[in-house]
């Protein structure tokens, strides 16, 4: 009897414990959950149509643009903040940092066109000239004539990239440099080397008007025969991102238009070749390591003494009257640090202060 109960005693025991075994190897198995978070698109395709509708309307009439420029991951976004569908819908433009893009990125660009979204990138002239420097000082026996072709093939290599990745428009980004300490040589081949860029670039222009193209840069650093092209840009984007006030800011729209009054001589009656009825301004944004708070703020401070951010500051003097130029919008450089900062908050703002009745 004692013998027999024992047994039992063993076997329940030995039973408790494969049933332990069993149950905690099911909880800690992986199971496969189909979790799916149903889309606005999702849940009301009526209603996600009529506000595609409306947003494309909004972007087809008369108001002010807002241009962002991102940073695009070269392959796949890993993140959100790295996600083209995430900025918000209201901007115009896009400008990717990365213009050779990834499968995933081009269906991103496909998906935000939907929403009257435009896709650009920008041709930098400075990092061509600086790529020419260095492959001159690799080989001392190149002329310029051979740094002309160099230019113009580089030029051209990036212009491709539209019609590669079916952007929307490119910006040609100039900074360029005072002319008036040149030496003769040296002015020489600064005005045939920006002629030779710019010479490709409007070559591609003529090819390819259903595109947006951009002037960036310092108007006043332009050879006068140069001046004449800038009719052909859609917008005159300019060079106001270290500005920190808005009185700097028109002063860089009058600085553009007194440069075209000089290349025509000042004369009575002369046209203007400086278009001032596309200027386009120019903001950084905060960044969260700046403690000192330099980038993205303005020098004037509010009632608190605080330093206004600079964003909204050039929204408010975007919708400002000016009897001699058009103020048509803003760019706002490196846009996906206020995904970190403020979710976009600074990017809305922007926009409502614009177009407070859209």
């Amino acid at each position: 009897m004692k013998n027999n109960l024992k047994y039992r005693l063993s076997a329940l025991l030995f039973l408790a414990s494969a049933l332990t075994i069993t149950s905690c190897s099911d909880w800690t198995d992986v199971e496969s959950l189909q979790l799916n978070s149903p889309t606005f698109e999702e849940q009301n395709p009526q209603l996600y149509a009529d506000y595609l509708k409306d947003l494309n309307r909004y972007k087809s009439e008369d108001h002010k643009v807002t241009f962002v420029s991102f940073e695009n991951p070269k392959g796949a976004p890993g993140k959100q903040a790295e996600r083209l569908t995430v900025v918000p819908d209201s901007v115009d433009f896009i400008c990717l940092n990365n213009p050779e893009v990834s499968p995933e990125v081009q269906a991103e660009m496909v998906k935000i066109r939907e929403k009257g979204t435009r896709m650009i990138y920008s041709i930098d002239y400075s990092s061509i000239e600086n790529a020419w420097k260095e492959k001159a000082k690799a080989e001392p026996g190149l002329t310029e004539e051979d740094a002309l072709q160099y230019i113009a093939e580089r030029t051209n290599e990036m212009l491709a990239l539209c019609d590669k990745y079916n952007f929307d428009g490119v910006i040609a980004d100039y900074t360029g440099r005072s002319l008036v300490s040149l030496p003769e040589a040296a002015l020489k081949e600064y005005n045939d080397r920006q002629q030779k860029f710019f010479g490709e670039v409007m070559n591609w222009q003529s090819n390819h008007d259903d595109k947006t193209l951009v002037f960036y840069g310092n108007v006043q650093y332009l050879v006068p025969e140069n001046m004449d092209m800038l009719s052909k840009f859609d917008y005159i984007l300019l060079k106001t991102a270290a500005s920190t006030n808005a009185d700097d800011l028109a002063l860089k729209a009058y600085l553009a238009i007194q440069a075209g009054m000089d290349a025509v001589g000042g004369i009575e009656g002369g046209v203007n070749p400086v278009p001032a009825d596309r200027f386009i301004v120019c903001v950084e944004l905060p960044q969260a390591d700046d403690k000192d708070k330099v980038k993205g703020y303005w020098s004037t401070v509010d009632a608190n003494g605080n330093k206004l951010i600079a964003a909204p500051g050039a929204a408010r003097w975007m919708v400002e009257a000016s009897p001699n130029y058009t103020r048509k919008g803003i760019f706002i450089m490196n846009v996906h640090n206020d995904y970190y900062n403020n979710t976009y908050g600074y990017v809305r703002e922007v926009i409502r202060i614009m177009n407070p009745n859209k």
